[in-house]
């Protein structure tokens, strides 16, 4: 991943993450072979992010040696977009994977995380 591509992800990080009582974070891997939705929940929980206030925290782990990735939010996120939306950003992400690069894919995937945190934790202006 070069410098401009964890420019461009960090860039979407914080427009996602702007103005809302979230937080978002990437993890990039080099396994060869994995389960990513296991290594996603124990990267969420060594991360400290189960913790993080309002329980609405998201983790996308990507494991490109592996060919595989995931996306995970923590209670009161999935409670609010509900299973469709994570089959959703996992089958968009899915496709961008395939037909772009995987800056490109990760991106898509904070926006659309940035999204769903902006309609449902923005916070009120101080």
């Amino acid at each position: 991943m070069t410098k401009d591509d964890r420019k461009r992800i960090d860039e979407a990080l914080h427009r996602a993450e702007a103005g809302t009582s979230s937080r978002i974070a990437v993890r990039i891997v080099p396994d060869t072979t994995l389960d990513a939705f296991e290594r996603a929940k124990a990267e969420f929980l060594a991360g400290g992010m189960h913790a993080h206030p309002g329980a609405n925290a998201a983790l996308i782990l990507v494991a490109p040696k592996a060919r595989t990735f995931a996306v995970l939010g923590d209670r009161a996120l999935h409670e609010r977009v509900g299973q469709p939306f994570w089959d959703g950003i996992v089958e968009q992400m899915t496709t961008a994977f395939k037909t772009s690069t995987p800056t490109d894919a990760i991106v898509l995937g904070i926006d659309r995380l940035g999204d769903a945190l902006h309609e449902h934790f923005t916070q009120a202006a101080p």
